[in-house]
């Protein structure tokens, strides 16, 4: 098959799934359907976004779990609009 490769970039793919949290707090699945990315995939970049500080875990039960953007996490949707290195996997969270 040739073509070229649509495959978002983890960067991309990131700020897509923190700009849908910060229209309100949702659950894996409301962000999955909403952004048409892979259940599997949202959960796993949400635990980098946690871990860098940009989106949070607010509510965890054995069947749901819901996550909101922390204020680092909206300053970065909004202000990443031309630069995506605060989602990169090394260095320090860029911000303004």
């Amino acid at each position: 098959m040739e073509g070229s490769n649509n495959k978002r970039t983890f960067d991309e793919l990131r700020e897509i799934i923190l700009r849908d949290l910060t229209q309100s707090q949702k659950t894996i699945n409301q962000i999955s359907s909403e952004t048409g990315i892979n259940w599997k995939t949202v959960e796993n970049h949400l635990t980098f976004l946690v871990g860098k500080g940009l989106a949070r875990e607010i509510f965890s039960s054995k069947f749901v779990r819901i996550f909101e953007a922390t204020e680092k996490g909206q300053a970065a949707a909004n202000g990443g609009q031309q630069d995506n290195s605060q989602f990169e996997k090394t260095g320090e969270v860029k911000i303004g």
